[in-house]
């Protein structure tokens, strides 16, 4: 080694550290290597000891003060007045300030760049060059770890996801089988619906046919036995009979209207409802008022009959419910799109917010209830309004356009 110094060549600097022999052999050495001149001030350093002893300044001594300067004085001594490689350790201030050992070998060196007089070469064992690769070693593997921390989380977060996706698929599955189960009950609902329409109209048809006949028959035949009697005791028995007869009528006959209006047959939704309203007001000395807005529409029978079985119920509740009320408006609003029929009244009215379902069934109050699912039937809404003192108002509407599709 203190042979390969002894070479000449021309000085090359740098601002810091002579480059001439000294950086053709060393510069790009592995291992730390420092010149020092046999008194202490550190003359050169190569990139591996400028990398791994950063806190070492050209001029300078590398030791701090103290029993250890000392020391590194004596090896370098030692390593000056030889001409062979002498082992030794010395510490050297390191990267955060603290002094670190390193094992060494020094030898003689003498270079003309350097100036005059005998330098110490010394070959660290890199053992800060370790430190620091085995700190960005740590690194290294705290980022593989938390690399693979994430991978496992992502891996978590992807099986999270497939089964949220499989529980979406189930939800929707269920919601569409929900539905389906939904329309084929309704279908069954109105059926059953039209079905027992069917029935009442056949049941009133049998009524005023039969029953009808057989009691005009009976009126017929009291009144020509009454001609025949002479006497006035079995006469007034007689007129008893017929009064019998005619009350018997009179309950058939509105048996029969309560089965099936004929005015809806007959006449259409229009008139048999203003026709109910007005029997209504005349039975309930209540005033009444029934109004039709827009163009009349033509409607299905189960919509026709649906309207006035409502308004039937509706004007119900208003006798049972609404106290004394001086007044009822009946209004039959035919739109562009959709049908409202609307029954109002200025009763004392009742908090609207406890007519759900569920509180109107627990109450004992089923005619909204029913109101509510004949609405349902044949697709149309119900909605309430009132409130305590101020009256009540009830409004059924319909979609005129699925009416229609329905009718096609």
């Amino acid at each position: 080694m203190p042979t390969l110094l002894a070479r000449e060549g021309r000085p090359i600097t740098d601002g810091a550290t002579p480059r001439s022999d000294f950086h053709a052999l060393f510069e790009f050495v592995p291992g730390p290597i420092l010149i020092v001149r046999r008194g202490g001030p550190l003359q050169a350093l190569n990139s591996a000891a400028r990398e791994s002893l950063p806190a070492l300044r050209v001029g300078e001594i590398p030791v701090a003060h103290g029993p250890r300067r000392d020391a590194f004085l004596r090896y370098l001594d030692c390593c000056a007045t030889t001409g062979a490689l002498v082992p030794g350790a010395v510490f050297l201030e390191g990267v955060d300030g603290v002094p670190e050992r390193h094992t060494c070998l020094g030898a003689r060196a003498r270079l003309r760049e350097l100036g005059e007089g005998v330098s110490v070469l010394l070959h660290l064992d890199g053992a800060a060059f370790d430190r620091r690769f085995k700190v960005l070693s740590g690194k290294l593997h705290d980022a593989r770890r938390i690399m693979q921390e994430r991978r496992r989380r992502a891996r978590q977060m992807q099986v999270l996801l497939e089964e949220r996706g499989r529980l979406l698929g189930r939800l929707e599955e269920d919601a569409a089988a929900r539905e389906a189960a939904e329309r084929e009950r309704d279908k069954v609902l109105n059926r059953l619906y039209r079905a027992g329409q069917d029935e009442r109209r056949r049941l009133a048809r049998d009524l005023h046919d039969h029953a009808g006949q057989h009691l005009v028959a009976l009126n017929f035949g009291l009144r020509r036995l009454t001609s025949q009697l002479a006497d006035p005791k079995a006469k007034s028995e007689i007129d008893q009979l017929l009064r019998q007869a005619q009350d018997i009528g009179q309950a058939l006959r509105r048996v029969t209207l309560e089965l099936r209006p004929a005015a809806l047959d007959e006449f259409g939704v229009v008139t048999a409802l203003r026709h109910l309203v007005g029997e209504w007001g005349r039975t309930t000395a209540v005033a009444t008022e029934f109004q039709m807005v827009g163009p009349e529409a033509a409607l299905s029978t189960e919509v026709a009959i649906t309207l006035y079985r409502l308004t039937q119920e509706a004007l119900t509740n208003v006798a049972k419910h609404a106290g004394a009320p001086s007044s009822v408006s009946v209004v039959l609003l035919f739109g562009p799109t959709h049908l409202t029929l609307t029954v109002d009244d200025n009763g004392i009215g009742f908090e609207a917010d406890d007519a759900s379902s569920l509180a109107l069934v627990a109450q004992g109050k089923l005619g909204l209830v029913g109101m509510r699912e004949r609405m349902a039937l044949v697709g149309g809404s119900l909605e309430l309004e009132s409130s305590p003192g101020r009256g009540t108002t009830v409004m059924a509407r319909i979609w005129l356009a699925e009416e229609a599709s329905e009718d096609v």
